[in-house]
């Protein structure tokens, strides 16, 4: 099936003038050189993808295009006139707007207040006008299919997807001439995706341009018109979809063809040896009295899908005991235990590896061997005192064997690419030495070079016998890695497969036809 056949009557005409040109964007920060040379155009009504590995220089140009950086040379122009924005504001008057990978959202206001926080409908005496801003809240999600969040919630209570898509509602209550979305689904599963796709579309038919930064190819193979590959902080290639292929740009992006390491299936490490087992586990989001039942084996891959919402990441919180079970049994080697809070779990040799690295994975201010060695203190400390040259030498090993890109044990984890801050939070269970680990999301965010060596190191902690429970939104992924997959709806499991009958039809399938049991449609 041609991809490209669902935009094909909308996609721009070539010859059409470009609404936004730049040439030459060149950007440098001290000594380290974050833009050397970006050229792209991009024409009315046209999506295009912005794709390279991470600290190839996007989220710089991101930063350029609305007005957080100022370029050190180069020329950009807006629909024919020069374009130098002084600040998010100033983009956004002149109409580029961007909805960016990180959230910006304020947790403790309400859903209504973040959508109009820039615009807060008032009356002549300067109040706020609550009920017109919570209709017209209601009808931005409803226009983007979010009919199921009442807009007087805290943001705080939204789960990530729902978060995600709450920015994209604030982003087009502007009129926007050039949108730029910023890895817009690393927290949507497919159906959150097709309503993206669906809006990106309709915009696209109403003539506004959109910049669609992405780490997955399919996406920027399905959606956009061309697509630009950044790489060391500069344009390597332009080219339409059509004429182009996944290979091509891999190679483009990291300078060698890292594709078979993506797809390359192994030879199953599971034995038989049962590690955990939950019994009618029953955590407390669940309306189910039955809970969930399923045993994880010694050196097996085990993949659980399903849709936002179906409980994949409250079960490895509860198993986790990050929040208490209500209720169901827990075994380790056969063996009930009763986990009261994470540090039980962690004695317990298990890790977990969280879906949002940033709040919950890492302390972004403190240097990356601290955050390496948060769970394993013991040891790298004598009489109970850090010893630094120890916990130094413990990450270096660790960079070592994960291939983290970094400037030393010393630096601040927020001076990380998104892909090598995974790195590090993987390295700090590593550390810890577990034999099972909890992954929720482990390539969210990451570029193809990072995802394929998160691969390969998923693989290896296999192939030593951890036993690992791997929560994805992306269905090739976990058919890629996983030796089982599950498929969790309305927080049962409704679904169980092996390797050889792996399809994305049958885990749909499974996903969306137990929801629909549940829901009585």
């Amino acid at each position: 099936m041609n991809t490209n056949l669902a935009h094909a009557d909308s996609a721009p005409n070539p010859a059409t003038a470009p609404l936004l040109e730049l040439h030459d964007i060149r950007k440098r920060f001290g000594g380290t050189v974050a833009l050397a040379g970006v050229t792209l155009s991009i024409a009315p009504g046209e999506v295009h993808g912005l794709i390279g590995e991470n600290g190839a220089g996007k989220s710089t140009l991101i930063k350029v295009l609305c007005g957080i950086v100022k370029p050190d040379s180069g020329v950009i122009a807006l629909a024919g006139e020069a374009y130098s924005p002084h600040s998010p504001r100033d983009a956004k008057a002149r109409g580029v707007q961007v909805v960016h990978q990180e959230f910006n959202l304020l947790p403790f206001l309400s859903v209504a207040e973040n959508i109009f926080i820039e615009h807060l409908p008032r009356n002549a005496l300067g109040v706020v006008k609550r009920r017109d801003m919570n209709t017209r809240a209601r009808a931005a999600l409803d226009a983007i299919g979010l009919k199921d969040i009442d807009v007087r919630w805290p943001v705080e209570r939204l789960g990530i997807a729902h978060r995600q898509l709450v920015e994209v509602a604030r982003a087009l209550m502007t009129e926007s001439r050039v949108l730029i979305l910023d890895e817009p689904t690393a927290t949507l599963t497919s159906r959150e995706t097709e309503r993206l796709f669906a809006i990106i579309d309709d915009l696209r038919r109403r003539g506004v341009s959109i910049i669609f930064v992405s780490h997955h190819l399919d996406e920027v193979f399905r959606l956009c018109d061309r697509v630009t590959v950044l790489r060391n902080g500069e344009t390597v290639t332009s080219r339409r979809i059509g004429a182009t292929t996944q290979d091509e740009l891999v190679r483009a992006m990291v300078g060698q063809q890292l594709q078979k390491e993506m797809t390359h299936s192994i030879e199953s490490s599971a034995r038989s040896e049962t590690v955990l087992s939950l019994v009618n586990f029953r955590h407390t989001e669940s309306p189910h009295e039955d809970g969930v039942s399923f045993d994880l084996h010694k050196g097996e891959i085990l993949g659980i899908a399903g849709l936002v919402g179906s409980g994949r990441t409250e079960l490895l919180r509860a198993i986790f005991a990050a929040e208490p079970p209500l209720s169901g049994t827990l075994l380790r080697d056969g063996k009930p235990m009763s986990l009261r809070s994470p540090r039980d779990a962690i004695r317990a040799g298990i890790g977990f590896v969280t879906e949002d690295r940033k709040e919950e994975g890492l302390i972004l201010s403190m240097p990356i061997a601290a955050n390496v060695t948060m769970a394993s203190l013991a040891d790298v400390s004598r009489h109970g005192l850090l010893d630094q040259r120890a916990e130094n030498a413990l990450t270096e090993k660790l960079g070592v064997d994960l291939k983290l890109k970094y400037g030393g044990p010393g630096k601040n984890a927020s001076t990380l690419s998104g892909g090598n801050q995974q790195k590090v939070v993987l390295a700090k269970w590593l550390a810890r030495k577990p034999e099972i680990l909890l992954l929720d999301e482990p390539t969210r965010g990451v570029d193809v070079g990072a995802k394929a060596e998160i691969y390969a190191l998923i693989r290896r902690l296999a192939e030593r016998g951890l036993a690992l429970l791997v929560v994805s939104s992306e269905l090739p992924e976990l058919m890629t890695l996983c030796d089982r997959i599950m498929v969790m709806s309305q927080h049962r499991i409704v679904g169980s497969l092996r390797r050889a009958d792996f399809s994305e039809e049958k885990i749909l399938t499974y996903a969306y036809q137990g929801e629909k049991r549940q829901t009585g449609h």
